[in-house]
């Protein structure tokens, strides 16, 4: 097979991944051009034009949404420590940076205000972690939120080890909700156009806690496995791997469920495991035969 070409949009995929990938590291605007091929003009100029935003004002955003998550998910790290790690030079600066973003004080979100901005999200839109297949199906995705039964999606959870996926996806940006739900359901559609077999299997991934991430800010990756795909080229898509490792696994058939579910009916409770920041959430859908979807939710997991 022959080597794939970057594009424009595939190498500044491959920049934002170098962001998220080093979100505690000082990363200067010419550094991320160069790595783009572009000049520093040029690399701000496209970047506001795929994601809305400038490449510092990107990163800036990612480091506070990954600071929101350790915060919440990692209670036994010192503020400052997570600050640190965060790329933010002093305790101050992410004091300040924190509430501008959150409208709340570190200290206050660990302490259960994560929960409050999470329900305070315009439309809960951003709550909505699974992917509705159908447009002309998207009662579940509209509805209110709903707390599980106590109990009655933790005993459909299984820790597995997932192998790699080699991924060939598209970002979406700035669409949640039914938005991000007909978007995908149109990829799909383009692509067994070109001919990738009805049924096969797609991945969507959240690199972030959905339930932190306002629609604007919303990043969203979604495609299909390359190597199961490896004669299908598309040059506009990216590349990259969904990495091998414990998840908590939700399969689900004939409903919609939502990560927020696994957070609050199973993770939470856990005395085993914990969530592993450094992974992604991965969910995988599918359509047999019959039609009805069906797939699972994995939620990237660690010992305690």
């Amino acid at each position: 097979m022959t080597a794939r070409v970057p594009t424009r949009v595939s190498r500044l995929y491959e920049v934002m991944d170098l962001m998220l990938d080093s979100v505690g590291d000082p990363l200067s605007l010419d550094g991320l051009a160069a790595s783009a091929s572009y000049s520093s003009f040029h690399f701000d100029r496209i970047f506001r034009e795929l994601t809305g935003f400038s490449a510092v004002e990107y990163q800036r955003k990612r480091r506070l949404r990954r600071a929101a998550h350790l915060l919440r998910h990692e209670p036994d790290v010192a503020v400052g420590r997570i600050a640190q790690d965060c790329g933010f030079p002093c305790n101050a600066a992410f004091a300040k940076a924190f509430k501008q973003q959150f409208g709340m004080s570190a200290r206050r979100w660990r302490d259960g205000g994560w929960r409050a901005y999470m329900d305070a999200q315009v439309g809960r839109e951003s709550d909505v972690s699974f992917f509705v297949a159908e447009p002309s199906n998207l009662e579940a995705i509209l509805a209110p939120y709903c707390p599980p039964e106590p109990g009655s999606i933790a005993a459909r959870i299984a820790v597995r080890l997932l192998p790699a996926v080699n991924l060939r996806y598209q970002r979406f940006f700035g669409q949640s909700g039914a938005a991000l739900s007909i978007a995908c359901n149109s990829f799909i559609c383009e692509r067994e156009r070109q001919g990738l077999p009805p049924g096969s299997p797609w991945y969507g991934v959240f690199d972030e806690d959905p339930g932190f991430t306002g629609e604007r800010e919303y990043c969203y990756d979604f495609g299909f496995d390359a190597a199961a795909q490896a004669d299908i080229e598309d040059r506009q898509l990216g590349m990259r791997v969904l990495p091998a490792g414990y998840y908590a696994v939700l399969e689900f058939r004939h409903d919609w469920p939502r990560f927020r579910t696994m957070y609050e009916d199973w993770l939470e409770r856990q005395a085993v495991w914990r969530l592993d920041s450094t992974r992604p959430h991965i969910q995988k859908v599918e359509r047999p035969g019959d039609g009805q979807w069906q797939g699972w939710l994995a939620l990237p997991v660690k010992k305690r």
